[in-house]
């Protein structure tokens, strides 16, 4: 299939809180896409979710006997996508959205415009997207709303991780979310990646459960990209109010090492003396 745009759906229905995810290829211009939605209106709450094969399948059900149903679902398992509930109707929001195919010349000024612009010069459309992924979906009626609303968000929350990677890499242990994997940040703009690298961190499942005092908060994998770890240790530090252990991510061979800090500790208190 090439440069296919899958979820079509009609437009019938208003309410006043609507939903839309921001797909895997949508997490690395969250920025843009977060300004052109409160352009328009307020954001009500959001949740970073890895998606498995049963939520995606419910989520598309309605195209279940489409030949291109695996497809478009294989697609999504196993990656994050950032559900975010807004305080409008859905006609509201899907204007900004934009049609289902991209290259539409309707989609000028749209959400689903920006790939026009943001598809790598090396490459083509359909393989910057992989034909499926046009940034965002957008719920398309009242009923569709409140039933993916409930889906996303009151979807089990996951085990609590042993390890947080907060590099792009993904960390392939047991008991581990990589949940920054395939994200592309902009490290020109300190201001604007510091407000990305925590929109995605506040979005986490476990956020509340880290906070609260006597639960486990996961280890903290560093390495790769320097301004996005230090931004997320210091997020987590202040939110949870508790020092961090750390593993760091060798880029080279993938794997975690383990960093003694309290070695690290008792240097450092030698040479205060």
């Amino acid at each position: 299939m090439t440069n296919t745009w899958l979820n079509d759906a009609s437009t019938d229905g208003v309410q006043n809180t609507t939903l839309v995810l921001i797909k895997p290829v949508g997490l690395s211009h969250w920025p843009t896409i977060k300004k052109m939605i409160l352009n328009t209106a307020p954001i009500s709450r959001t949740r970073l979710v890895k998606v498995t094969e049963s939520l995606i399948k419910e989520h598309y059900d309605e195209h279940r006997e489409q030949g291109w149903f695996s497809q478009l679902t294989n697609y999504f398992v196993g990656r994050y996508v950032l559900a975010v509930e807004i305080s409008a109707d859905p006609l509201k929001i899907r204007k900004i959205i934009g049609t289902t195919k991209p290259t539409d010349p309707t989609n000028t000024d749209t959400i689903r415009g920006l790939i026009n612009s943001l598809t790598p010069e090396d490459t083509t459309m359909t393989e910057y997207t992989k034909g499926i992924d046009n940034l965002i979906h957008g719920a398309d009626s009242e009923e569709a709303a409140a039933r993916e609303i409930k889906l996303w968000f009151d979807s089990p929350m996951p085990r609590n991780p042993q390890y947080l990677c907060l590099t792009n890499h993904n960390l392939e242990m047991e008991g581990a979310v990589s949940p920054f994997v395939g994200i592309q940040f902009d490290l020109a703009n300190s201001n604007a990646l510091a407000s990305h690298v925590t929109d995605l961190l506040e979005a986490m499942p476990w956020n509340q459960h880290w906070k609260t005092a006597g639960n486990t908060i996961p280890t903290v994998v560093v390495g790769g990209l320097t301004p996005v770890s230090i931004i997320g240790m210091q997020y987590l530090t202040t939110f949870s109010g508790r020092k961090l252990k750390f593993g760091w991510m060798n880029p080279e061979t993938g794997e975690m090492q383990v960093i003694d800090l309290q070695m690290v500790r008792n240097r450092a208190t030698r040479h205060r003396r």
